[in-house]
């Protein structure tokens, strides 16, 4: 696992800062495998002594184990889609739901959560899933009915100053990407498999998204204007949903 001592990371942080001329760029370590690597994290970063700006967090990060794969967990002994794919998240911005309420009025916050067509076929009961796409569906349909709660939340937020909480929520569904992640899922997490994947390159190729495609639709939300004559006198009310950067249901 990759954090901020990592050399890789370091090569990267440093290129980044070349290209943008920005020595202000730096990263964390953040684990979504531990709970209590979240709250340190959140932690450290609230409890800062200059008061740090806020104004977006990117929810991207996921798993999705091969078919018929073993069980796995999390450190807390938590089913690892659901522990990662949702609870870290949902974990993190509960953590950081102050610093995110207290950003000035003019900031424009967004708070984006990426999803995945799979959550139709989830389900929230409390029976376990029995497979990995299904327990997959459910960490995503679990995460976008969270994205739900919180724009209710931030729109129901009084200010002191009684200015408008400009806090977006959005669920973003990139589409089919040619991943590490969907690699191992198409090969069953085999050689064999990854042999046929090989062979079939050219079907992928023509099916599947590059990952600079899939990327659209999170960089449509993160940089895209607001419309804010879309929003009612209270609030949003409901997370965006997006998908091949539009506005989907």
């Amino acid at each position: 696992m990759r954090d901020h001592t990592d050399a890789w990371t370091i090569e990267y942080v440093e290129d980044l800062r070349r290209r943008t001329e920005n020595e202000l760029i730096y990263a964390e370590t953040c684990d979504l495998n531990s709970l209590l690597s979240i709250r340190e994290f959140a932690s450290k970063w609230i409890n800062a002594t200059v008061p740090r700006r806020l104004d977006m967090v990117l929810c991207n990060a996921g798993i999705l184990s091969p078919p018929f794969s073993s069980r796995r967990q999390t450190i807390d002994g938590i089913e690892k889609h659901w522990g990662v794919n949702y609870l870290a998240h949902y974990h993190l911005i509960r953590l950081l739901s102050p610093a995110i309420r207290s950003q000035p009025p003019d900031r424009d916050v967004r708070i984006i959560f990426t999803t995945c067509a799979l959550y139709a076929i989830g389900n929230l009961s409390l029976t376990e899933a029995t497979s990995s796409w299904s327990a997959f569906g459910t960490s995503k349909l679990a995460l976008m009915s969270s994205a739900q709660m919180f724009q209710r939340e931030f729109d129901q937020h009084r200010r002191s100053d009684k200015a408008h909480n400009n806090i977006r929520v959005y669920c973003v569904d990139p589409g089919l990407v040619r991943t590490p992640l969907l690699r191992s899922f198409i090969s069953f997490g085999t050689i064999s498999g990854l042999f046929l994947y090989l062979i079939l390159w050219p079907l992928w190729w023509v099916v599947l998204k590059s990952t600079w495609r899939g990327a659209q639709t999170i960089l449509h939300c993160a940089m895209s204007p607001v419309d804010y004559d879309k929003r009612g006198e209270n609030g949003w009310v409901t997370a965006g949903y997006y998908r091949d950067c539009k506005p989907s249901r």
